[in-house]
């Protein structure tokens, strides 16, 4: 199970973070470089289940996309970003991100230290939180870290491959991308796969 609110919130006022970039992934910024400029216009609904500060759900509302950033930690470490979110049309909700079933499903989910922060009993109910929230055509990305993390090492963060992350999610989804990060995080001690993914 995840660790229950208060955990985490200890690890944020210990400044006990180090999954924390303190910015957008550098590869979820360049992919977002790489998209067409679209004044005035969203891009449609995304969803962020485990956002932590929000760094990565900040620079997707920059970028013109309707976000929904999820985490079970509420105050202060969100405020900067939470005003980005908000002022974009998205929003920000402190809850339980396996159990929450939106009112209508997202066009892009966006995925980054969630999975790895759960324990591995758990993912099932990740993959049904996909199942839930990517409608028919909507995209998965995906930043696969820690990978290959040994199991004795325990969590979080669990390591896991792309293929448990597949796994968890079951049939209907396809591959469109599963490549090394091209972004390399030189804090972190372990690789990381940049994986999209479709929903049939």
């Amino acid at each position: 199970m995840v660790p229950e609110p208060f955990q985490w919130s200890e690890r944020y006022a210990e400044n006990s973070t180090p999954w924390d970039l303190g910015r957008a992934h550098p590869e979820l910024e360049a992919w977002l470089d790489g998209l067409p400029r679209l004044p005035g216009t969203t891009r449609g609904r995304a969803l962020v289940p485990g956002c932590g500060t929000a760094f990565d759900a900040a620079a997707l509302a920059r970028a013109g996309w309707a976000v929904t950033a999820l985490d079970v930690v509420e105050g202060a470490p969100l405020a900067a970003n939470r005003r980005t979110i908000e002022g974009a049309g998205g929003q920000v909700c402190i809850t339980d991100a396996l159990t929450f079933a939106p009112e209508e499903s997202f066009q892009l989910v966006f995925e980054h230290t969630f999975f790895c922060a759960i324990e591995p009993d758990r993912r099932a109910d990740w993959g049904e939180l996909m199942g839930r929230c990517v409608e028919p055509g909507g995209e998965l990305i995906a930043l696969v870290f820690p990978l290959d993390r040994p199991a004795e090492l325990g969590g979080p963060p669990h390591g896991y491959r792309t293929t448990d992350l597949l796994d968890a999610l079951g049939p209907g989804f396809d591959v469109v991308e599963d490549r090394p990060a091209g972004s390399p995080v030189a804090a972190r001690s372990w690789a990381e796969r940049w994986l999209h993914i479709r929903r049939r």
